[in-house]
């Protein structure tokens, strides 16, 4: 079999090294199908259905985008959003692949978001003071709120951080990428603002 092509070279490569990196870091992909497969019916059941809630729509899906209450206070309604790309990462702000990622989301915000594409952070902090001093020392321009059961119905809430969503202005959910995203791929998600 031929080596791979190095990760720079193939975006499909690259994603797949993001998926399994992200999965490796969880330490959850092993000990979660092992417990499945231990665990009675019952408990087999009930975490189908966890992980059924905690699945994210498939691409394509509608989303109902909820309101959203921004860690600076102001409330951005579901009709803000229509006719608009939004870009929705689930971060934190201990996480350090986030810490890595978010300035490349915060670039493709200030720079698309005139054209109709906008980044919409969501915290899983237990303090929403903490993601409001990270929002601060960082000087980002995108978007920030905490995630919450809205948006948890919304989106789904797979294991791993960072998390994006991408959702086209058709309100369609159009990419999921779990991991780290290399800052070519961040980049990439421009393209969105005109499919």
């Amino acid at each position: 079999m031929p080596p791979l092509p190095a990760p720079g070279r193939n975006p499909e490569r690259r994603r797949l090294l993001r998926r399994v990196t992200g999965l490796a870091l969880t330490g959850l992909a092993g000990p979660v199908l092992a417990q499945a497969a231990a665990a009675p019916a019952g408990q087999a059941s009930a975490r189908a259905a966890g992980a059924a809630r905690n699945a994210t729509p498939p691409i394509g899906a509608k989303i109902d985008l909820p309101s959203t209450r921004l860690l600076d206070g102001r409330e951005i309604a579901p009709a803000y959003w229509r006719d608009k790309v939004v870009v929705v990462e689930l971060w934190a702000s201990w996480c350090p692949f986030c810490k890595r990622q978010n300035p490349h989301l915060d670039r493709l915000h200030r720079a698309h978001a005139g054209a109709g594409l906008e980044v919409l952070a969501l915290s899983i902090d237990r303090n929403p003071e903490d993601a409001r001093r990270y929002m601060r020392e960082h000087g980002y321009a995108f978007h920030a709120a905490m995630f919450d059961e809205r948006w948890h119905a919304a989106i789904g809430r797979p294991k791993g951080l960072p998390i994006v969503w991408v959702i086209g202005r058709d309100g369609a959910l159009k990419q999921v990428e779990i991991g780290e995203m290399f800052p070519e791929d961040v980049e990439e998600l421009a393209r969105w603002r005109t499919a």
